[in-house]
């Protein structure tokens, strides 16, 4: 039983130094950097949710809302100049 705790906190341990780098890494970018970045399809949810959170405004919004949300909704989705 005490390896497997010992294995479960090094596993957060590990998710947390990765969480953190990837912070660091977003914050190394300019925020056009961020805006390219994110349209490629190289930022995760975390890193997203981040810099809509630390820095709203240099999000790029589409109908109000946030273009890595509005992205997937059906009718930026479907519309022909984003495809």
């Amino acid at each position: 039983m005490s390896d497997m705790r010992e294995d479960m906190l090094q596993s957060l341990a590990k998710q947390r130094a990765t969480k953190q780098e990837r912070s660091q890494t977003l914050w190394k970018m300019t925020a056009k950097e961020r805006v390219s970045a994110m349209r490629r399809g190289e930022l995760t949810w975390g890193q997203l949710c981040e810099w809509a959170i630390k820095a709203r405004h240099e999000v790029p919004l589409i109908n109000g809302e946030y273009e890595f949300i509005a992205a997937y909704t059906p009718e930026v989705a479907e519309a022909p100049e984003h495809k």
